[in-house]
C-alpha cells in the first residue's frame, strides 16, 4: 500500500461480500501482474507464502480506500441526517430514529447518476452511530500517515466513529449524578433503597454489621458508586448496559409476567405492548449473560436492580427464541394493521413529469444514450435513479405468458437499466401515461409506496425496534402482470430478514413472505388504483 495508488471502489457495496471481494481480487491481480515474472518466481520459491502476503497487501489496500470513500461523503451523510431529523415530526424517538435510519440508508450521495447509496457505503451499525451520536469536534480529529506519501484513511475512519461516541454532556452529568440519580432518575423509594443495601457486600458479608452508621454509610455509598460504575457502561460495555437499563424499569408485575411466559415457552397472542418491547430487549442482549464475570453481578447489577428484577437476571433463559416466534407472529399479523393512507398511484404520480433529459448535467451518460436512441427520452429521473441501487427480481406477465424476467442484483447496471425500461415500453404498448406509471412503480418511489405503512403495523404489534432485523423487511421480487389492455396487477413480494451481528438467521421451518397485491385500472379514461390487498405466503421447498 505504501506509495501505490488506492484501488477503485466507487461501485463497491461493503455490504455484499462479493463486491468486496471481488475489488479485492481485481486490486491483487493488478498488483501480481505488474512484475509477473518476478512475483511468480518468488511464488514457487516460498510455496505460496509471497502471494499470500500480496493478497493481505490488497485486502489492506481495499480497506483503505473504501475508508477513504467514507471519509470523503461523511459531511453528505451528516447533511442528509440533519435534513432528515428536521423532517421528523414522531412524539416517539424510536420511530424518529426509525424513519431518519430508513430514509438516511435508501438516499444517494448526490444527484449524479453514478452515485451510490448510502447503505452502499456505510455498514447499518455505522450510519446509526451517527445517527444517535453526531460529531460535535470535527477539527480534533488526528491525520495520521503511514507513510510519508499517504494517509492512514482507516485509522482516520476509526478515529471519526470514536469521536462519535463520545458524548461532550458527561462531565455534567457526573457533577449532577449522586444528587438524583437514586430519588429523581430511579425513583427508589426508603424500601428500594433498603432492598438493596442487603445486598451490598457490607451485607453478605455480616447483616449485623448494617445496624451500625459508619458501615451503613459504606453500603450506601457502594450503591452511589454502582450507579455511577453503570452510567460508564453506556460505553464500555453497551450490551450490559442495556440489559440492566431494560430490567431496572421493568416493574415486579411485568417481571412475574415474563417469567410465566418464559418459563412455559409459550408465546400467547395476547401479550401487552410493554412486556413485547421487554421481551424484544431483552433478547438482544441475550448473549451477555454468558460473559458477565462475578464482579459485575454482585458489584454492580445485584445494586442496580430490585429483589424480583435480581432473580428474573439469574433466571432468564431462552428469551431469543420466544423474541423470534414474537417476530414471526407480528410478521403474520402486519396486513392486518396497515392503514390506507393515500392512494398508490398519488405515492408514485409525484415527479413523473420529471425526466432525465431535462437534467444534462446529472445524467451525462444516459444523456449520451438519449441522444444514441430517442425512444429513451420519455425516462423519468426516479426510474434513472435505479442505476447503481439493489435491484429485486423483476417479472413482466401478459396474462400467463412470460414476457421478460430479470434477476436480483445488488448494483444495477445502465445496461440493465435500459433493457428494463424498454421492455416496460413494449409492455405499454402505446399508452404513455400507463409507461409513465410502470415506470414510477419500478423506482423507489413505487418500491416504498408501502414501506412506511409496513413499519408503522409492526412497531403497533411490537412496540419497539430490534436489532434483530434492520430493515424489518426486504424487497426481492416485483411482478407486473397484463391481463388486458385497461387492467394490470403489480405483485411486491418482501421477505422478513431477521439479522444479528450480521447474520441472517431463519428460524422457523417455513420460509413466509408478504405479498402486496396493486390493481391499476383504467376508468373513463384515467388510471386508478383501487386499495392493495396483502397477504402471507409461504415458500414451498423441493426435495
Amino acid at each position: 500500500m505504501q506509495g501505490s495508488p488506492l484501488p477503485d471502489v466507487k461501485t463497491v457495496n461493503v455490504n455484499h461480500r462479493d463486491s468486496w471481494q471481488g475489488a479485492i481480487s481485481r486490486h491483487f491481480r493488478f498488483i501480481f501482474k505488474n512484475s509477473s515474472f518476478k512475483n511468480l518466481l518468488l511464488s514457487f520459491l516460498t510455496f505460496g507464502v509471497y502471494p499470500y502476503k500480496k493478497y493481505k497487501l490488497a485486502k489492506r489496500a481495499v480497506a483503505q480506500a473504501l475508508a477513504a470513500r467514507k471519509l470523503f461523503f461523511y459531511r453528505a451523510l451528516q447533511d442528509h441526517i440533519e435534513r432528515a431529523r428536521k423532517e421528523q415530526t414522531h412524539q416517539d424517538p424510536r420511530q424518529s430514529l426509525n424513519a431518519i435510519f430508513m430514509k438516511v440508508q435508501s438516499e444517494k450521495v448526490d444527484e449524479t447518476e453514478e452515485a451510490l447509496e448510502f447503505k452502499a457505503i456505510y455498514y447499518p451499525n455505522e450510519l446509526l452511530l451517527f445517527i444517535t451520536n453526531p460529531i460535535r469536534d470535527r477539527l480534533s480529529i488526528r491525520f495520521p500517515r503511514q507513510s510519508r506519501k499517504s494517509m492512514d484513511y482507516l485509522k482516520m475512519w476509526h478515529e471519526l466513529k470514536k469521536k462519535g461516541r463520545i458524548n461532550q454532556y458527561r462531565q455534567i452529568q457526573n457533577i449532577n449524578y449522586c444528587n438524583r440519580t437514586l430519588k429523581e432518575e430511579y425513583c427508589l423509594t426508603p424500601q428500594g433503597i433498603h432492598d438493596r443495601l442487603t445486598r451490598t457486600s457490607v451485607c453478605r458479608k455480616n447483616i449485623y454489621l448494617t445496624t451500625k452508621f459508619r458501615e451503613l454509610g459504606k453500603a450506601f455509598q457502594e450503591i452511589l458508586l454502582a450507579y455511577q460504575d453503570f452510567e460508564e457502561l453506556r460505553d464500555s460495555n453497551p450490551d450490559l448496559y442495556h440489559l440492566l437499563e431494560t430490567l431496572s424499569r421493568s416493574s415486579q408485575k411485568d417481571i412475574e409476567t415474563l417469567q410465566t411466559y418464559l418459563a412455559s415457552r409459550y408465546l400467547p397472542r395476547d401479550l401487552p405492548l410493554e412486556n413485547r418491547r421487554q421481551l424484544i430487549q431483552l433478547a438482544n442482549q441475550q448473549e451477555v449473560l454468558y460473559h458477565m464475570s462475578e464482579e459485575q453481578q454482585f458489584d454492580l447489577c445485584a445494586l442496580i436492580l430490585n429483589k424480583y428484577q435480581w432473580d428474573f437476571l439469574l433466571s432468564i433463559q431462552e428469551v431469543s427464541q420466544v423474541t423470534l416466534g414474537l417476530l414471526d407472529w407480528a410478521f403474520e399479523e402486519c396486513p392486518s394493521t396497515i392503514e390506507k393512507e393515500h392512494s398508490f398511484i398519488e405515492k408514485i404520480y409525484v415527479g413523473i413529469e420529471k425526466r432525465v433529459r431535462e437534467e444534462r448535467d446529472n445524467f451525462p451518460s444516459l444523456n449520451e444514450k438519449i441522444g444514441d436512441d430517442n425512444s429513451l427520452s420519455d425516462m423519468t429521473i426516479d426510474f434513472a435513479k435505479e442505476l447503481n441501487r439493489e435491484w429485486p427480481s423483476l417479472h413482466l406477465y401478459d396474462h400467463t405468458k412470460l414476457l421478460y424476467h430479470a434477476p436480483k442484483s445488488n448494483a444495477f447496471s445502465i445496461d440493465q437499466l435500459i433493457e428494463t425500461y424498454k421492455e416496460l415500453q413494449k409492455m405499454s404498448a402505446s399508452d404513455d401515461t400507463l409507461f409513465s406509471l410502470l415506470e414510477q412503480a419500478l423506482s423507489q418511489v413505487g418500491k416504498q409506496a408501502f414501506q412506511s405503512a409496513i413499519e408503522e403495523g409492526v412497531l403497533k404489534l411490537l412496540g419497539a425496534k430490534s436489532q434483530y432485523f434492520l430493515p424489518i423487511l426486504s424487497n426481492t421480487d416485483i411482478t407486473v402482470i397484463k391481463k388486458s389492455e385497461n387492467d394490470l396487477e403489480i405483485h411486491y413480494t418482501f421477505e422478513q430478514l431477521i439479522t444479528k451481528k450480521g447474520e441472517v438467521q431463519h428460524p422457523f421451518e417455513k420460509e413466509k413472505y408478504l405479498v402486496i397485491h396493486q390493481p391499476l385500472l383504467k376508468r373513463e379514461g384515467e388510471w386508478v388504483s383501487p386499495e392493495a390487498t396483502i397477504k402471507i405466503a409461504i415458500k414451498k421447498r423441493t426435495a
